[in-house]
């Protein structure tokens, strides 16, 4: 697939930017190079540097690039804004095959800002579409997307059909690096049924665009492993190539339709192609394609066991591609070369004006001296009277800093005094604190026993009467629940800031915990007519069984108190990650205001929001859930918005990795 993709790349590149064979170009670069350019600047000879430029366009973009510049000091001398927007474009081009993408995209930048200007909009589409194409090589894909997507709306009815095709096959290829397959298949589509249209109508360059468009659809169904489709492009392609006699985009679908073949098995097939390919690049000497034409045969023969052609084509190669590569850095070497023999010039006429600036400044340098001297006699005389004025002020400082030294020591001695105080306040109110807690705790755990005893007689009471007599005992029988709820919370609270918390921490199933929690207070939603919804997967948490029971039941409860009648609650554990786990309680309540928010999860805050059938609130649940979440190594908070219910999110450590039911 590696080998697919470089290919593919080539095919783009080539077909973006195709030119003539080198043969017929040096011919028409002889016959321009007669026009002397010294001549009136007319509109012949900008033309003539036009085409100059372009025939040097992809095996030598520093001609093409100087022709350009020539160019643009013409277009620049006459301003003329069409020369000029021709001029930057072609030299983004240029810039473009050199891989001097920053200066491409200036360029470019240039020539769309002449286009907008000129309100020649489809110019503009075009400089704007190959700033994509720019971003597009340099894998900035979210920015190629952007500028495709603002050729996209520069699209009218006036827009040409290749304008349109462009801006389709554009998409679809950005689509592809992005690997959005689909939609780079409707892309591809629109912009084939365009171009064949223009086939039909017989316009210029029609055959080719089919062509490189079969192409492209073919590489995106390989993507797809799609691969009979992808076979049907590569054909349509290589028949409209055949008859033109494409050799250069011949050889990228021999390529195409070899890998193709090889996919579906049919080695033959595919040996067939890669040996057309590689006659079609024997014919051109292209040696980068070469390189790749050889590495396909030396594959499909090694799988044929043939490793004597194997060996050749592999051999062939690395050749192809060292010497590629050596090329490459000679052409490095001359440039730099060149690079240096400018340097020394442009250092030679740098010395030259140094030395005439000397001769200048030498003049200057006397009248200067005798400036500087009397400035720096007047500055000496400043600094006198400064620093005598500011010995002056620094003791005028010493004794006022005397003085405050002096106050503050007044001060901390006070300050000491108050101290001293403040500390017997604190022990007196730690003990108060202390016989406080001491008193709720003997007091709540003396009613507990007589508490549960007078329970037990309302509930025996409440089954055996009935009618008014079984209502009058039912309230009671709730009255004594809601004195045992709150003891019970009196006394973790009591427990909690004694530290006597005695946590078990072990490795449980969070979910068994939660089904039970939910079934013992369905009954309860169930009097409001609030239906609760497990959404549940299995997961082992390392905790406390009892307080998470405890810290789900307070949350549970709160969320059947503060529900209105008929409503739901969603009861949830999600994955944060491979070390923690989510519970999440959420209610369609009356939800939070930024105040209730603030003071939410201490003792014995009451909340605006109040319970939505009279239902009675210790202001403590919350404050319980949050001490004994922190003592397991969690964390609790609140997701709510006034008038839109509320979530409480406990976040718990995650003992073992399990997959969802």
């Amino acid at each position: 697939m590696k080998l697919l993709y470089f290919l593919s790349f080539l095919l783009l590149s080539y077909h973006l930017f195709a030119v003539d064979p080198l043969a017929s170009k040096r011919q028409k670069i002889d016959s321009l190079k007669q026009v002397n350019f010294q001549h009136e600047m007319d509109d012949h000879n900008i033309d003539a540097l036009f085409q100059l430029s372009g025939l040097y366009y992809q095996y030598a973009p520093d001609s093409s690039i100087y022709y350009l510049n020539q160019a643009l000091k013409i277009a620049l001398q006459t301003s003329n804004q069409e020369h000029l927007q021709k001029v930057y474009h072609r030299r983004g081009v240029a810039n473009f095959y050199k891989a001097e993408y920053g200066e491409a995209l200036k360029d470019y930048f240039e020539a769309a800002k002449i286009s907008e200007s000129l309100k020649d909009t489809s110019h503009w589409n075009n400089s704007i579409q190959n700033i994509g194409k720019v971003y597009e090589v340099q894998a900035e894909l979210d920015k190629a997307l952007e500028y495709y997507q603002k050729g996209f709306s520069l699209l009218n009815d006036n827009s040409s059909d290749e304008l349109k095709a462009l801006a389709f096959s554009n998409m679809a290829n950005i689509n592809t690096y992005m690997e959005n397959y689909d939609e780079s298949i409707s892309y591809h589509k629109q912009a084939l049924a365009i171009r064949q249209k223009l086939y039909e109508e017989k316009k210029k360059g029609s055959r080719n665009a089919l062509a490189y468009s079969y192409n492209d659809i073919a590489i995106v169904y390989l993507r797809l492993n799609k691969t009979k489709q992808a076979l049907k492009a590569y054909q349509a392609s290589y028949k409209i190539l055949n008859e033109i006699n494409d050799i250069r985009g011949l050889i990228h679908v021999c390529s195409g339709l070899s890998d193709t073949y090889r996919t579906l098995g049919d080695n033959r097939k595919a040996l067939e192609y890669a040996k057309k390919g590689y006659n079609l690049v024997q014919q051109t000497g292209a040696k980068l394609e070469l390189v790749s034409v050889a590495y396909q045969l030396a594959v499909l023969y090694e799988e044929q066991k043939d490793y004597y052609q194997a060996l050749k084509f592999q051999k062939l190669s690395h050749d192809m591609y060292d010497s590629v590569y050596n090329q490459e850095k000679m052409r490095e070497i001359a440039d730099l070369e060149n690079q240096v023999r400018f340097s020394q010039q442009e250092a030679e006429n740098r010395l030259l004006t140094e030395q005439q600036k000397l001769q200048e400044l030498k003049m200057k340098k006397q009248w200067f001296f005798l400036f500087s001297i009397i400035v720096i006699c007047l500055i000496l005389a400043v600094f006198l009277a400064y620093i005598i004025k500011q010995k002056n002020k620094k003791k005028t400082l010493a004794e006022r800093l005397s003085l405050a030294n002096e106050q503050l020591l007044t001060q901390q001695e006070k300050l000491k005094v108050s101290y001293q105080e403040i500390e017997c306040q604190n022990e007196r109110l730690n003990t108060l604190n202390e016989e406080k807690n001491h008193l709720i705790g003997v007091v709540a755990h003396d009613l507990r026993n007589p508490l549960t005893s007078a329970l037990s007689l309302s509930q025996i009471l409440e089954s055996e009467l009935k009618d008014e007599e079984q209502e009058c005992i039912s309230g009671v029988t709730r009255a004594l629940w809601r004195m045992q709820e709150m003891i019970t919370r009196i006394l973790d609270v009591k427990a909690i800031e004694a530290g006597h918390l005695n946590l078990e921490i072990v490795e449980f199933e969070l979910d068994e915990v939660v089904e039970t929690v939910v079934e013992q207070l369905t009954k309860k939603a169930e009097r409001k007519g609030i239906e609760v919804y497990q959404r549940l997967k299995p997961c082992v948490v390392l905790a406390d069984p009892n307080g998470v029971r405890q810290i789900l039941e307070n949350l549970l409860s709160n969320a059947i108190k503060f529900s209105p009648k008929n409503e739901r609650i969603d009861v949830e554990i999600e994955f944060c990650d491979q070390e923690k786990v989510r519970l999440s309680v959420r209610d369609h309540g009356p939800g939070l205001s930024v105040e209730d928010k603030e003071k939410l999860f201490g003792k014995f805050q009451r909340l605006s929001a109040k319970p939505t059938d009279g239902e009675s609130s210790t202001g403590l649940g919350l404050s319980i859930a949050k001490k004994f979440t922190e003592a397991m190594k969690g964390e609790i908070h609140v997701e709510s918005e006034e008038g839109k219910g509320a979530k409480f999110i406990v976040t718990l450590v995650r003992k073992v990795k399990m997959e969802m039911r």
